[in-house]
């Protein structure tokens, strides 16, 4: 496997760090993460990636929280901020099985590993699902 390809890299001086194969770059791992998912790469790089994609590929979740975000907040009529993440992870963790769908069948993400992270919805688990069987067909 090519390091930059590789979901979890290991630095030899630097910290780990998690390809996003949707910008085709690597990005830092957070360190939270990197304890909860110890021993686990396949859920470090999803978690990871989650929290990336919701960061920056959902333009929308940055608005909410920045600079003019109670205005954004007030007027999508938002609840508390750990409910609204919830939501944005889910539909984080189902656009990134429909974005790259290739990338986590090669790699081994599979509904085991949607599983492992808080708050994973069946809606979620049978989106894996489609791209799997897809895969295998």
């Amino acid at each position: 496997m090519i390091a930059k390809d590789s979901p979890i890299f290991y630095h030899k001086y630097r910290h780990r760090s998690f390809y996003c194969p949707i910008c085709k770059q690597r990005f830092d791992t957070s360190d939270y993460l990197g304890k909860v998912f110890k021993g686990n790469d396949k859920a470090m790089w999803l978690s990871n990636m989650v929290m990336h994609y919701r960061h920056n590929h959902i333009v929308s979740w940055n608005k909410y929280w920045g600079w003019y975000g109670r205005a954004y907040r007030k007027a999508a009529h938002f609840s508390d901020y750990d409910t609204e993440k919830a939501i944005v992870n889910e539909r984080a963790k189902r656009q990134i099985a429909r974005k790259c769908p290739q990338y986590i069948v090669d790699k081994g993400i599979d509904t085991s590993v949607y599983s492992k992270l808080q708050g994973t919805t069946a809606e979620t688990i049978t989106v894996v699902d489609k791209v799997w069987s897809k895969a295998q067909a």
